[in-house]
């Protein structure tokens, strides 16, 4: 029976591993090595719940992947999945933390009357390049996506994809060609590893598919709000020392900002897009 259970999660994850950018917090937890519970009618519809690793099994140490790194040691840059985070290394103060080197980029040349197109390279964090004037740009080709059209190594990302894509002669709607896009890694990590750490809750923006724009964390004064269990999961969330069920919310100080038990076992946080450039995270 349990080979049978372990071949269904097998199966059914790599299903789920497609919908990255169509369910809810699955791009977030695929990231973090979790695996999708299968549903109990054993349908591949969004999952209603992950099964996580322990991602801190030493407090003192920090964990990138499942492997741990001690004070002021580095992550081979050649492990990172995220272009844009450089030089990492594990800082163990009051809390473990990656820190890394700031990424400048400067697409937008200053003083050029021309008119300009930044061009990228699939794994590049910056643009590697400018395409100037109307001849040379109108040679480009061009890709359709989403009701946008772009330029020739223009970078987007299509939506429900969970993907970043680079357009390219040979762009066909596809998302599944790895010559010009890959899966999107947030460096979640990488970068909110003392959140993760805290068992705070991941804040997004206009849904839960896309990455995080930080973590809000429990306070002296969080407190939970029973809410109404309409899909009957009985898999719960964690927010510090709290525990919720599905339906749950959890009193959040963050402005315009909602925090439930969703997609456990992480609570999740979203805010209104309205408040997103003045609020602080």
């Amino acid at each position: 029976m349990k080979a049978v259970f372990y071949l269904v999660a097998l199966t059914l994850g790599s299903a789920w591993t497609d919908m990255a950018g169509e369910c809810d917090m699955a791009g977030f937890y695929l990231e973090l090595g979790c695996k999708a519970v299968p549903r109990a009618d054993n349908s591949t519809s969004c999952p209603d719940a992950f099964q996580c690793p322990d991602l801190h099994p030493d407090p003192t140490m920090c964990y990138y992947r499942g492997v741990p790194y001690g004070d002021r040691s580095t992550i081979p840059q050649a492990l990172i999945q995220n272009p844009c985070s450089q030089a990492c290394r594990c800082s163990v103060a009051d809390e473990p933390q990656f820190e890394c080197a700031a990424v400048d980029c400067v697409e937008v040349f200053s003083g050029d009357t021309q008119q300009c197109v930044s061009t990228y390279e699939l794994e590049s964090c910056c643009s590697t390049g400018t395409v100037c004037g109307k001849d040379a740009i109108a040679n480009l080709k061009t890709c359709e996506v989403d009701g946008q059209t772009y330029m020739e190594g223009e970078r987007f990302e299509p939506k429900n994809s969970h993907k970043t894509c680079i357009c390219t002669a040979e762009w066909n709607g596809s998302t599944d060609n790895p010559n010009y896009c890959r899966d999107i890694n947030c460096g979640i990590e990488i970068h909110y590893q003392e959140k993760l750490l805290d068992k705070c809750a991941p804040v997004f923006v206009g849904d839960r598919r896309s990455c995080p724009i930080g973590f809000s964390c429990p306070t002296p004064t969080s407190r939970v709000v029973r809410g109404l269990n309409v899909r009957g999961v009985n898999s719960e969330c964690v927010f510090g020392n709290m525990t919720l069920g599905v339906g749950d919310e959890v009193t959040s100080t963050e402005r315009c900002t909602t925090c439930t038990c969703v997609v456990p076992p992480f609570v999740s946080c979203m805010m209104q897009s309205s408040c997103s450039d003045s609020t602080r995270m």
